[in-house]
């Protein structure tokens, strides 16, 4: 009899049969943005550049009537802006939870196909220049040739099932982490997931691409990125003193200044997270389908900048928690180079 009442109670569960159909299409444009974090214009750009992805082709699936196009792209987005649980989402948007799962994945699946190589991509030479004004009038102070910020960030998960403890990070929780570099609009340039939360910054740097190309993507070091004390000091990649307490005045503006800077990278990860809150915690067990969200992500985030679709009340951000701050570069094999310290004192010298 017990095991009568269980089966009924799950399978007798209420969904919301006009959600999509009827009070989606009746909220204002205010309610829209709140509950999905983008508006319709974004969600329209979305549904035409993915409309001929082969995953999100319709097709009739035993005999049920196939999901809309953009049905499934607003089930995806809400999961990703929201911490509900898949059960909810589901009986939210009327479907099955594994309907839910499927169209999820083929959604996040599409928007890196034919998104990824379009947003999340290096600016080109000749837009330098103004990139680097757009930084210099950012703010009260000035720090001459920079083209981005780079940090790590964080993504909370669940305890994976193997090398756990390669996961736990000195916050003391379960991550992955997120490497990013950033223009002065938030913009992400170039980024790198999946390293697990243990390994230090350094160590990622050290084992991405950008790693390898910087120095060429910074125009040969004639421009650069600015990061923080856990990153090696390079021709293309500049990086405070370290405070032993015995910095002398301009030393100490350097710092201030690229500091005042470098925080662009730390409002984008708050950006991000707050405009995609399943970033707060991914409970998946899949590895790469826990990099496949962030990804996914990130290009959106890119996508509604380039659209100017705002968040007024998380536009003016505080900074994250700064995942990189209170790390320091402590491996031997990534130390600093003579030429960044060279161009270091030539900046520092020129404040």
């Amino acid at each position: 009899m017990n095991s009568f009442y269980i089966f009924s109670a799950r399978d007798d569960r209420i969904k919301s049969k006009k959600y999509y159909e009827t009070t989606i299409s009746n909220y204002l444009p205010d309610s829209f943005k709140r509950f999905f974090k983008i508006n319709r214009e974004t969600l329209e750009l979305l549904c035409i550049n993915l409309a001929p992805h082969p995953a999100l082709l319709t097709r009739n699936s035993g005999g049920r009537p196939p999901i809309p196009l953009e049905k499934k792209i607003l089930m995806t987005i809400r999961y990703l802006a929201s911490q509900e649980t898949i059960c909810e989402l589901s009986d939210r948007f009327g479907v099955s939870e594994h309907c839910f799962l499927k169209s999820k994945k083929h959604v996040i699946r599409a928007v890196i196909d034919t998104f990824f190589n379009k947003c999340i991509k290096w600016p080109a030479i000749a837009d330098f220049p103004d990139i680097t004004r757009e930084f210099d009038e950012m703010g009260a102070y000035n720090f001459p040739g920079v083209i981005g910020a780079i940090d790590g960030c964080h993504i909370p998960i669940e305890a994976p099932n193997q090398n756990a403890n390669s996961y736990y990070n000195r916050k003391k929780f379960h991550s992955i982490i997120l490497q990013a570099v950033c223009k002065h609009d938030l913009q992400f340039t170039d980024i790198n997931v999946g390293w697990p939360g243990r390994v230090h910054d350094a160590k990622v740097l050290k084992n991405s691409t950008l790693w390898e190309t910087g120095f060429e993507k910074c125009a040969h070091g004639r421009y650069h990125i600015l990061g923080d004390a856990a990153y090696p000091l390079k021709q293309w990649l500049l990086t405070p003193y370290r405070d032993t307490g015995h910095l002398n005045r301009q030393q100490l503006r350097y710092n201030l200044q690229l500091s005042s800077k470098r925080q662009v990278i730390e409002r984008a990860f708050a950006l991000l997270k707050r405009r995609f809150r399943r970033l707060k915690y991914l409970n998946m067990k899949s590895e790469m389908n826990m990099c496949q969200t962030v990804v996914c992500t990130c290009i959106l985030h890119n996508i509604c900048i380039l659209q100017n679709d705002r968040l007024d009340d998380i536009m003016n951000v505080d900074p994250d928690d700064g995942d990189g701050r209170g790390q320091q570069n402590v491996y031997p094999w990534l130390q600093n180079d003579a030429q960044g310290a060279l161009k270091r004192i030539q900046i520092t010298n020129g404040m």
